[in-house]
């Protein structure tokens, strides 16, 4: 997206210009997550394709009604991926059918961030075998994200009148062109978990915090 400040002046403005310096503006807000996402997986095997997946479902559901009464809304739930897979050990060279495998994975919304070990806690107490990873996120990140886009232009400024001293030049104070180079920074994920790191009583998770990063790119005049 581009920003172009002059308006009624503008065809004036540009044909009178001489010389343009284009920079790159940064800006960064920290911020805490207040909301995490976390893939929880159900993971069955069976020579009988049939009872791996009753299996599965069974303790599936068991998983899901565990975290509703967490208080985690059924919109907050959602399969994110569900596989059946023929599974073979490998003797002298040798493939041998071991038995079915059927993967079910949930995604789980967690509103309220101080519920995160207790989900993870939780749903492996109820036959989860697998917790792909935590990220974290921020119900408020649109509004993160103009504070470090408005950092991003002061920080193109700057630099701006820094070069232009360095040179010798005068730099027109407001820039003609404004674009968007990136819209924020991605969600950064926490950590990759295997079932023996989650397994205790009471996972303790740190949420740290998070980084909202904006990048400008500004046209100016001197």
């Amino acid at each position: 997206m581009s920003y172009y400040p002059y308006s009624q002046e503008s065809s004036n403005y540009l044909s009178a210009r001489t010389n343009e310096l284009t920079v790159i503006g940064e800006g960064t807000v920290m911020a805490p997550p207040d909301e995490a996402i976390i893939n929880i997986g159900i993971l069955s095997e069976s020579k009988n394709l049939q009872q791996a997946q009753q299996e599965n479902s069974m303790i599936s559901q068991r998983v899901i009604n565990s975290l509703r009464q967490l208080g985690i809304h059924e919109k907050d739930l959602q399969t994110s991926e569900y596989r059946i897979e023929n599974v073979y050990d490998y003797v002298q060279g040798k493939q041998i059918f071991r038995g079915y495998e059927v993967r079910h994975i949930l995604e789980v919304k967690v509103a309220d961030i101080r519920l995160v070990g207790i989900v993870v806690d939780t749903a492996v107490a109820n036959g989860a075998n697998m917790i792909y990873h935590i990220r974290f996120t921020i119900s408020t990140r649109e509004e993160k994200y103009n504070q470090a886009l408005s950092i991003a232009v002061v920080n193109a400024r700057q630099k701006a009148f820094v070069i232009g001293k360095a040179i010798g030049v005068q730099i027109q104070s407001i820039p003609f062109e404004i674009s968007e180079l990136r819209d924020g920074s991605p969600i950064i994920p926490f950590q990759t978990y295997s079932l023996e790191k989650v397994a205790a009583a009471t996972t303790p998770i740190q949420t740290g915090q998070l980084e909202i990063k904006a990048t400008i790119s500004a046209k100016f005049t001197y």
